[in-house]
């Protein structure tokens, strides 16, 4: 016999058929919506009698998803973390019981949970690309996130822009492994991401084009870095240091290994350098700000970054005020100047003559 029934404040609904008994939470308040939830429970049922399409749960969709997708491994660890987040609200729902006000409840108790605008946004675009996925097998008719605008009024943070002044850079280098100096350069050097950076081959770098050539990049585009004296310097130190081991690798351990990252011993030479609030992706937020305080042009910068568009490189426009200043001054010239009125052509206005009061009286 099918029912409704509460636990708690939550409504909750049974039924037995074909000699099945089912029991599930409808995640509501409110009667009505449980009875509501029950009957389309029975239809459901009633349909895979019939023979009709299947539903899917939110869980099978994550899991073929994670089976069929091939990104890159930061961007599936991104997933992984995205996923354990959704799964205690969506996991037992089905797809087509993904609603506005389900996607709007997950929200708000992220939002309680004192978690952040920007991180819940990454969290809905998670969800916004397994229904797709879920689109495209047939599984769901509409995607529920862009149907609904879940991520309407979560507000992105500004993007960070910390990178280091000249004297935060000195103190860091003096506080410096000796093994840490060179990846510092060539980060604020040629302004290469992690991953660029310490998956650099020896075989990659052209020294007499004073450049580096990247074959993997995270946008998948090909990109040619130049190098900077200094660069080119500390590359040749690594290159002819006899105590180097035999590496493809241009920065590589005592093995011949590479470097997966350096961040214990960044930060602990910035707690050293008491150089505070540092990532190591900042330093390429550093060559990108030096680039830009030394007149550089932002299209350049584009290229040098490996940026798809403008729109991530102008962040760093506010850095250069100089041409501005330059721009304000060359408009002055053209001002309309006041006229001059020689002082024998000037009118004197005076003030009329006061009454005198006790004749008028």
């Amino acid at each position: 016999m099918a029912a409704v029934f509460k636990r708690g404040s939550t409504w909750w609904v049974r039924f037995r058929l074909n000699g099945v008994h089912v029991r599930r939470s409808a995640k509501t308040t409110k009667k009505a919506e449980a009875q509501v939830y029950l009957q389309r429970l029975l239809e459901e049922h009633a349909g895979r009698a019939r023979g009709d399409l299947p539903r899917h749960t939110f869980a099978d969709a994550i899991e073929r998803f994670f089976q069929e997708t091939r990104v890159k491994p930061a961007t599936l660890r991104s997933y992984k973390s995205n996923s354990r987040m959704l799964s205690p609200t969506f996991d037992a729902l089905y797809l087509d019981e993904i609603t506005k006000r389900i996607i709007a409840e997950f929200v708000s108790s992220r939002k309680k949970a004192g978690v952040t605008d920007t991180t819940i946004r990454r969290d809905l675009a998670f969800l916004s690309v397994v229904c797709a996925a879920a689109q495209r097998w047939a599984w769901l008719d509409t995607n529920p996130v862009t149907a609904s605008g879940g991520k309407r009024g979560l507000r992105e943070s500004r993007p960070r822009t910390r990178f280091l002044t000249l004297a935060e850079f000195e103190r860091l280098m003096t506080a410096a492994s000796p093994s840490l100096r060179p990846a510092i350069i060539l980060a604020v050097e040629t302004g290469m991401r992690r991953e660029e950076l310490f998956g650099l081959t020896v075989s990659a770098i052209d020294l007499n084009r004073r450049e580096v050539h990247l074959e993997r990049t995270k946008t998948n585009s090909p990109r040619r870095v130049p190098l900077s004296d200094k660069a080119i310097a500390t590359i040749k130190l690594l290159l002819d240091d006899p105590a180097r081991p035999r590496s493809g690798y241009m920065l590589c351990k005592e093995d011949g290994s590479r470097y997966r990252d350096m961040k214990k011993g960044f930060a602990a030479a910035c707690r050293r350098a008491k150089v505070e609030n540092m990532r190591w992706h900042d330093l390429r937020h550093t060559c990108a700000s030096w680039f830009v305080q030394r007149g550089g042009d932002l299209y350049k910068l584009s290229r040098i970054l490996g940026h798809t568009g403008l729109q991530m490189t102008s962040r760093y426009g506010h850095l250069r005020v100089e041409d501005l200043h330059a721009e304000i001054e060359k408009v002055a010239q053209y001002r309309p100047q006041e006229r001059q009125i020689p002082p024998s052509r000037r009118k004197i206005k005076t003030a009329p003559p006061r009454e005198n009061k006790q004749e008028n009286a």
